[in-house]
């Protein structure tokens, strides 16, 4: 089952499931983001990735230090509350062999605090999760926004822990989104959407850090 597949049959349970002015307001919400333009600031393929250094489970990781070893992916997503989110990072974790036997290293960033996201243990992804303290990150990218406020009980219902437990400050996100940097630091692929049910398939991603593997090897 692809990706697409996996996240259609979400949104169906998840429109199942709710109260009939929850799914309306989740509806309007996806609409009204699109109607801002936000996702057409966005950094895309072509710009230069921007740097960072942020701390993971097993210490600090800079992508600098990353690109010197290859070309490295790049996952922004809500958190482990997100069902959207969970199942992105599920069709990940298949193909995260695949992905660095092409010679790649996976890393994914949220603003969710570090010990509320996939606690260690059989359900935790095979790579780094890196925490984007008040979306700093996301913001280099272009690609964080505040959660207005007639939409926020909307996110609520899809899950957002409004709780000092979970570190989350405001209402800042990143949207959800997917880069591809070579070695050299440029962004050759980038996916990005402002329906956050709608995310990029795996096989582009190979597809994208075969191409890379195949242009260096000449």
């Amino acid at each position: 089952m692809s990706l697409k597949e996996r996240l259609d049959a979400c949104r169906r349970e998840y429109e199942a499931t709710r109260a009939p002015p929850l799914v309306a307001a989740v509806r309007r919400s996806i609409r009204g983001f699109a109607q801002t333009g936000r996702v057409t600031k966005a950094v895309k393929a072509g710009e230069a990735a921007p740097g960072f250094r942020l701390r993971g489970r097993g210490g600090l990781v800079e992508l600098s230090d990353l690109l010197e070893r290859g070309p490295v992916v790049l996952s922004f997503f809500w958190g482990d509350w997100c069902p959207f989110c969970v199942l992105e990072l599920e069709a990940l974790a298949e193909i995260c062999q695949e992905i660095e036997r092409l010679g790649a290293t996976l890393i994914a960033l949220t603003t969710q605090a570090p010990d509320n996201t996939f606690p260690p243990g059989d359900g935790a992804p095979p790579f780094a999760i890196l925490h984007d303290s008040g979306g700093k990150v996301a913001l280099r990218y272009r690609i964080a926004f505040t959660v207005p406020r007639q939409f926020r009980a909307a996110y609520l219902a899809l899950g957002y822990p409004n709780s000092a437990k979970y570190g989350q400050k405001g209402w800042m996100l990143p949207i959800p989104a997917t880069y591809v940097v070579d070695r050299t630091g440029l962004v050759v692929l980038s996916y990005f959407d402002a329906d956050h049910t709608t995310r990029l398939e795996p096989t582009e991603i190979i597809v994208a850090l075969s191409i890379l593997r195949a242009a260096h090897s000449v």
